[in-house]
This record gives structure tokens, sequence and C-alpha cells, in this order.
């Protein structure tokens, strides 16, 4: 089922995905990594599995990074010294119902 949530979203430069989910680590030890999404650039096509056309075109302006802070990440949305907040976005998850 495809669900409509908040997404937070944080921007920031990383050699690789590995290393921002290690920032996300030293920043939150509690962060589940499952409820969040680094995207490289360019990201158009990952970005629009969450938003819609006119929010995906404005995230890639951003040029960097995104970290995409989905519902239960337990992420605090604030900066770092690795990371800005960009925003909280309307947004649309798919999960699978279970039971």
């Amino acid at each position: 089922m495809r669900f409509r949530v908040a997404i937070g979203v944080l921007a920031g430069s990383f050699a690789d995905q590995r290393l921002a989910f290690a920032h996300l680590l030293d920043i939150c030890a509690e962060a589940d990594l499952d409820q969040v999404d680094v995207l490289a650039p360019p990201s158009e096509a990952r970005l629009r599995g969450y938003f819609d056309a006119a929010t995906s075109a404005r995230l890639m302006e951003e040029g960097e990074a995104l970290v995409l802070l989905l519902p239960g990440s337990g992420v605090p949305l604030r900066s770092t010294d690795r990371l800005r907040v960009v925003g909280t976005f309307r947004g649309r998850v798919t999960r699978a119902l279970l039971g």
C-alpha cells in the first residue's frame, strides 16, 4: 500500500552512502536505518518514488547527497557539522501490510 507521509530531508556531501549512514549513527545511535534513504546526485528517478515532479525538481537543485528521513527513522531533523536541513515535504512510501 502507498501511504502519504511527511519526509524530512537533509543535504550534505559524502564520499559514499556508507559514510552518510555512519554519520547518522554518530549523531543518533538509536536510528532505524531501514527508515532512511541516502540518495547521491543525480537522484531524480529515486526522488520520484517518494515525491511529485515539482518537489523532486526542487530537491534536485540541492546538488548534494540527500538524506530522506522516513517516519520511524528516529533521526532528528536538525543540522550537523556534515548535514543541513532542507525541510519537511509531503511524500509517499510503499509498505506491505502484514497480517
